[in-house]
């Protein structure tokens, strides 16, 4: 009775029966030949309380073992072949399904390029190529991107490469077990175009004045790009000059190119430099005195014109317009020089004309040699053989007067 009494207490107690099973893979897919043996197994008793493995039969069975084997007792399953089979797990009489895709190895990736320079505020799709088995390309496949430097540029899932700085980075792409890799350098944005400030083609700048300029260097889509060595020229330096800060200053009448550069771009405005207003024009002498003395040349003397600003200060005449004037040309004639020659007795009044602003008239007398001599009764005999004919006129017309 006591051995029976021991038997019947050290009996194991049946485990409580399954009333579900569930089957989950832990992946998708594997490569030839690779193996796999993490599943998920969930069983539940009739209160869909979770029941514990240990202890439980287990029988394992592939429907297509042409694409995967499996371990009837540890579920191990083995890839053989491309496709996918049907996994089936077994416990008191209880059955789950799930299902296991067998794909080809990852043997290369080509990724391209492999190397690139990529400007700042641009992105750039990387293309990346699987090789499997034969070289034939794989599709559908997990792929991960990395970037060495981050802070440089920054790679998407997608393989699009945006740069952030200025620097050199590496991009990897990991397929499969393998991995490639693509150097990108991501250099300062090209110029595209120059513009130049102020705005306008035509800048009008008086002589002996200046204008500054500026200059910004623009990309492609007209954002301008900081930090760029800017230089600049003049074309017509006798004109205008400009310095390295696009300062530019009018030397004489004239115009030139100002040409603003970066890099392998440029842009120019023209100078055109005009002179100075006339405020006021005045002649030297302020009177012209002529004496005729025949036999000789006609009598001639110089008239300079001088051209004054609004603050008084004497201008140039070069590069300008000045005219000259007389009213009375049988008397006095002027040249476009200012020298006026005596053409006859009497007077005239001459003036000039700078840039559209008058002088006031300069009197100009034109008079016989004896006017400016003392009366000589002895040569009141106009018939006197030695007299000119101009002086014998010039003695009856002072008779008559």
């Amino acid at each position: 009775m006591a051995a029976l009494f021991t038997a019947a207490c050290t009996e194991a107690t049946p485990p409580i029966p399954i009333a579900t099973l569930q089957l989950q893979p832990g992946l998708d897919s594997i490569e030839v030949p690779g193996t796999f043996s993490s599943w998920t197994i969930t069983l539940r008793d009739n209160a869909g309380a979770v029941l514990q493995l240990k202890g439980r039969k287990l029988n394992w069975e592939s429907n297509n073992p042409a694409v995967a084997t499996i371990d009837s007792v540890t579920g191990l399953v083995t890839a053989v072949g491309q496709g996918q089979t049907l996994i089936t797990l077994r416990s008191e009489g209880k059955t789950s399904q799930a299902t296991i895709k067998v794909i080809q190895p990852v043997l290369s990736i080509v990724i391209t390029p492999d190397s690139l320079d990529l400007p700042l505020t641009t992105s750039r799709t990387l293309a990346v190529q699987l090789v499997g088995p034969g070289g034939v390309a794989l599709t559908n496949r997990l792929i991960e991107w990395f970037s060495s430097s981050p802070n440089v540029a920054v790679v998407s899932t997608s393989g699009v490469v945006t740069a952030v700085s200025t620097g050199t980075t590496t991009i990897s792409v990991r397929a499969g077990g393998k991995q490639a890799t693509a150097k990108v350098r991501v250099v300062a944005e090209p110029v595209a175009s120059v513009r130049i400030l102020p705005a306008g083609t035509v800048h009008v700048i008086r002589v002996g004045q200046a204008k500054q300029f500026t200059a910004e260097c623009l990309s492609s889509s007209q954002v301008v790009l900081p930090g760029r060595t800017i230089t600049w020229n003049s074309g017509n330096p006798i004109a205008a000059t400009v310095n390295n800060n696009g300062f530019v200053v009018a030397v004489a009448v004239g115009q030139a190119s100002i040409t603003a550069t970066c890099e392998n771009a440029n842009a120019s405005i023209l100078a055109q430099v005009t002179p100075v207003p006339v405020a006021s024009v005045t002649i030297n002498p302020q009177s012209l005195s002529m004496t005729f003395v025949q036999p000789g040349p006609l009598p001639q003397g110089q008239l300079l014109a001088t051209a004054k600003d609004s603050a008084n200060n004497v201008l140039s005449l070069q590069g300008r317009s000045v005219q000259w004037f007389t009213d009375n040309e049988p008397v006095a004639r002027v040249s476009n020089t200012g020298v006026v020659t005596g053409a006859g007795i009497g007077s005239a009044n001459i003036h000039v004309v700078v840039d559209g602003v008058a002088s006031a008239p300069v009197p100009v007398d034109v008079h016989a040699f004896f006017s400016v001599l003392p009366a000589a009764p002895a040569l009141q005999d106009v018939n006197s053989p030695w007299l000119s004919s101009v002086l014998r006129r010039a003695i009856a017309e002072s008779a008559d007067r």
